[in-house]
């Protein structure tokens, strides 16, 4: 899905330059147009002037810790100006044995929203999906009261219907009535999801979200 602004005119996602020549780049090209700016500061990308993504990826995880002072600097600095702030990790066969420790320290210690991602494909779909998010709340003069602390959850799990199996924009939200947010939701039991959404898109979503079933 493309991203269109005020009259029609496409949104780019701002892109911090040293994503210049990478792989994911290639893969957002033809999807959306691509801004590139040198002062992002520990961003990597920016979804919107409200809203700025840091991108873990594979090899980060595995190499060591330096993805975790990524995540803290990111947390912490002053020169993003982004209020609402989202962490997008790739999530793997060979990052699983990690994901669950990784999730407590950027979740639970942090404080910062995960989304977790397959590849880089679905990296590439899902910042085309937040950037279309931000910028239908923008063009919608019904969306200019004050945010509630809820609805940065609520985007975010809207913009997983398009990569988790079994989970449509209906069922997204009754997720989201029952859990609350999306770190209450990634660590509540299959079980409970099934109440909610059945066996077959609970279990999409919790294997999703945790790494397995």
């Amino acid at each position: 899905m493309m991203s269109r602004g005020v009259g029609g005119s496409q949104t780019p996602l701002v892109v911090a330059s040293l994503w210049r020549d990478t792989q994911l780049a290639t893969l957002l090209r033809p999807l959306i147009p691509l801004s590139y700016r040198e002062d992002l500061g520990e961003a990597d990308f920016l979804v919107s002037k409200n809203a700025a993504v840091i991108f873990i990826a594979e090899a980060d995880i595995i190499s060591g810790g330096g993805f975790r002072r990524r995540a803290v600097k990111f947390r912490q600095s002053s020169s993003i100006t982004a209020k609402r702030r989202v962490v997008v990790l790739q999530k793997t066969p060979l990052t699983a044995q990690h994901f669950s420790n990784v999730q407590k320290f950027i979740s639970i210690d942090l404080g910062l929203p995960i989304v977790p991602v397959q590849s880089l494909q679905e990296t590439a779909q899902l910042l085309v999906r937040m950037v279309a998010s931000e910028t239908k709340i923008r063009c919608n003069p019904l969306c200019k009261q004050p945010q509630k602390a809820g609805n940065q959850d609520q985007q975010l799990l809207q913009s997983l219907t398009s990569v988790v199996p079994c989970l449509g924009m209906q069922r997204a939200r009754a997720l989201l009535a029952r859990f609350g947010t999306l770190q209450d939701l990634a660590q509540a039991p299959r079980t409970a999801m099934e109440e909610v959404v059945g066996r077959a898109a609970a279990a999409s979503v919790h294997e999703f979200l945790n790494g397995r079933a």
